[in-house]
């Protein structure tokens, strides 16, 4: 096949070279070469959206209809800070909390409105008794940060008003949630978006080239998203229109284009797909194979499979949802998965400024575990003492009572010493990860990461995708028959 890619001049760039932020990490093995079909996801994966922009957006459309229903008009001072909710995160929606969990189901990190929980109140509330994650709301994706935000700010706002919104927390997040849909649907939002996409999305300048390379390759690549045609197609006009001289048309680097797939339902369940007509906007019921020149709405994964004929690890499928498009197409199709984690083109290049403090923290780590095992041995020296002193009274001999009382002084002298230290190493190590933490985010810290542990959204992720990326193009720094190598999983008696 020629090459549709006319760079002259244009050198490769060697992947041990890559910044940290552009690398793909494997989690499963993944031979690339075996892989005949690629799907795509839209939002937050081929589309890049202004964040900032378009929750603030979000925050405000659907704040308004608040008010319109009867909340109090003081909510419109209310405003959004989009640095604030991330992505990972468990809303308890019955107590107006927002959390970070560990990878253990431990909550380390507690919010009501704009209030952080102590520890007392963290331990007494979930720590001290098993809860289900599953009963609270997960912050899987990012059109759920603003949202979060919202009830975050309406949360503050009752607590330091108490009477002036008589509804339960979990009645205010069901009436957001009513309020977001009615935004979406009734165009409050995307109109907006449609009218200055430029205000909104992040074109990137490399996304030709990467599907380019996959399609000579010779990977069949498709779009799968849950958004209606009108606005996916302004959207990848946008993001990817006229950008290459033989591709007039955002449609031609995509053999199969889908939308409206109700997503994760999509990968589940029975539904037919529908031919959308989009001059009248018709639908028409698909009777036989799928054409590369329609566009499909709805369907399901194992008509799809079965009117491609690719099938299970043969598709690469790639998107930002964790559940929607990760965890869902693994489970019930065998789907390779590649996960877009957005957040990282900004947390690994902060990571890698970051790492002599890490290397201290785990210096002192190291320094802290050597000092309690030396109090230990102290401490059963001294019970050993007083067992032996025990038996000596009742010998009468004062001698050895004597003798043992003293040594069990030093020992103590020595434990008070090394207990000492080991609270300057604690509030040390306690002031390093913090500072660490929010030089990445300045309320919850690393997106994978609480403290030193795994966050249960890193949990998530090893647990679902092969691969994830910061974003679509930086498969093009990669063969595309490459095979990505898992590292030795190891258990920590290995080390």
């Amino acid at each position: 096949m020629k090459s549709l890619i006319k760079k002259p001049g244009e050198t490769k760039v060697s992947t041990s070279n890559l910044r940290k932020s552009q690398r793909i990490y494997t989690i499963r093995s993944l031979n690339q070469a075996k892989i005949k079909a690629i799907g795509y996801d839209m939002d937050h994966t081929i589309a890049i959206y202004n964040r900032e922009n378009f929750e603030t957006l979000a925050f405000r459309e659907t704040l308004k209809k608040f008010i319109e229903r009867g909340y109090p008009e003081e909510l419109s001072q209310l405003e959004f800070d989009p640095n604030f909710v991330q992505r990972g995160l468990l809303v308890d929606r019955q107590r107006g909390n927002l959390l970070k969990v560990d990878c253990h189901k431990y909550v380390k990190i507690a919010y009501h409105g704009h209030t952080i929980l102590s520890r007392e109140d963290r331990h007494k509330i979930y720590n001290s008794k098993s809860y289900r994650a599953q009963d609270f709301l997960s912050v899987d994706t990012f059109f759920a940060l603003s949202e979060v935000q919202l009830f975050t700010e309406i949360v503050d706002y009752m607590t330091k008003n108490p009477k002036s919104i008589k509804k339960t927390f979990e009645e205010v997040y069901a009436d957001l949630r009513l309020y977001i849909d009615e935004s979406h649907r009734d165009g409050s939002i995307k109109d907006q978006v449609l009218l200055t996409p430029e205000k909104y999305f992040i074109r990137d300048k490399h996304l030709p080239t990467t599907l380019i390379r996959q399609i000579e390759s010779g990977k069949s690549l498709f779009l799968l998203t849950n958004s209606q045609w009108a606005y996916t197609n302004a959207v990848m006009e946008f993001v990817l229109g006229n950008d290459h001289e033989y591709f007039s048309n955002w449609r031609d680097f995509f053999e199969f284009v889908i939308v409206g797939a109700s997503k994760p339902d999509f990968f589940t369940g029975s539904q037919p797909f529908l031919e959308v007509l989009p001059d009248s906007n018709n639908l028409k019921v698909v009777n036989g194979t799928l054409r590369t020149e329609k566009i499909y709405m709805g369907g399901n994964a194992k008509l799809f499979e079965k009117l491609t004929k690719f099938s299970g690890d043969e598709i690469l499928y790639i998107g930002d949802h964790i559940y929607g498009d990760i965890m869902t197409s693994k489970d019930h199709l065998n789907w390779r998965t590649a996960l877009i984690v957005e957040e990282l083109a900004q947390e690994m290049d902060k990571l890698e400024d970051l790492e002599t403090i890490k290397q201290k923290i785990i210096s002192k780590l190291s320094e802290k575990e050597s000092l309690e095992e030396a109090i230990q041995i102290l401490r059963s020296r001294i019970s050993a003492n007083e067992h032996q002193i025990h038996l000596a009274q009742k010998k009468s001999d004062p001698k050895k009572i004597s003798r043992l009382q003293d040594e069990n002084a030093k020992n103590q002298e020595q434990v008070d010493d090394l207990a000492a230290e080991i609270a300057e190493l604690n509030a040390s190590i306690d002031q390093m990860i913090s500072t660490r933490s929010r030089t990445i985010h300045p309320v919850w810290g690393e997106l994978m990461k609480t403290g030193f542990e795994n966050s249960r959204f890193a949990d998530q992720v090893r647990d679902y995708a092969c691969v994830y990326t910061s974003r679509v193009s930086n498969f093009r720094f990669y063969s595309q028959n490459k095979i990505f190598i898992a590292s030795y999983d190891a258990m920590p008696h290995e080390f």
